[in-house]
């Protein structure tokens, strides 16, 4: 079998996409480190974790940990906290099996993550002011082009989460 042949001008692009995919990915992480790790009364794991927990009325314990990417044990703590502030329960189905602990997010974590969505957007809106309307609009077309992406590639939400 004939393989193609590669060009100079092949190695080119791939150092040229390599260094553009390398300059995307250190913006994104110098973006993300500038965002801040506390939003409100929230952390942005916390935060993430109850954003999940409201798309659904019960979520698996197990569920939520892989959803996250996080291990059970990591949930399970994280958990711990939030029930501890009042922002979650956790609950056993005495219709099912036992062993299965579910979570649902009660209404002092529905306004916890709303604080914590409002005080994101205030740090994103803030950091968004060195960029003209022009410069916004475009990157908010091609950040949504991104998602729109790949979430098809990926497997829904609903695949993923138990339904009560």
């Amino acid at each position: 079998m004939n393989e193609p042949a590669h060009s100079a001008h092949d190695g080119q692009e791939s150092q040229a996409e390599t260094h553009e995919i390398e300059t995307i990915a250190q913006a994104l992480d110098a973006w993300y480190s500038t965002l801040g790790r506390q939003f409100g009364p929230l952390s942005r794991a916390q935060r993430r974790m109850l954003r999940l927990l409201d798309t659904e009325q019960s979520v698996r314990v197990g569920n939520l940990a892989e959803l996250l990417g996080l291990t059970t044990a990591g949930t399970t703590r994280m958990l711990d906290k939030l029930e501890a502030s009042g922002y979650a329960v956790r609950l056993r189905d005495p219709y099912s099996d036992l062993r299965q602990v579910y979570v649902t997010l009660t209404a002092q974590g529905k306004a916890a993550r709303d604080a914590a969505d409002a005080a994101f957007l205030t740090q994103v809106q803030a950091t968004l002011r060195v960029l003209d309307t022009h410069e916004r609009a475009t990157l908010a077309t091609l950040l949504q082009r991104i998602q729109t992406r790949t979430s098809a590639q990926t497997p829904a939400i609903d695949d993923h989460i138990d339904h009560q």
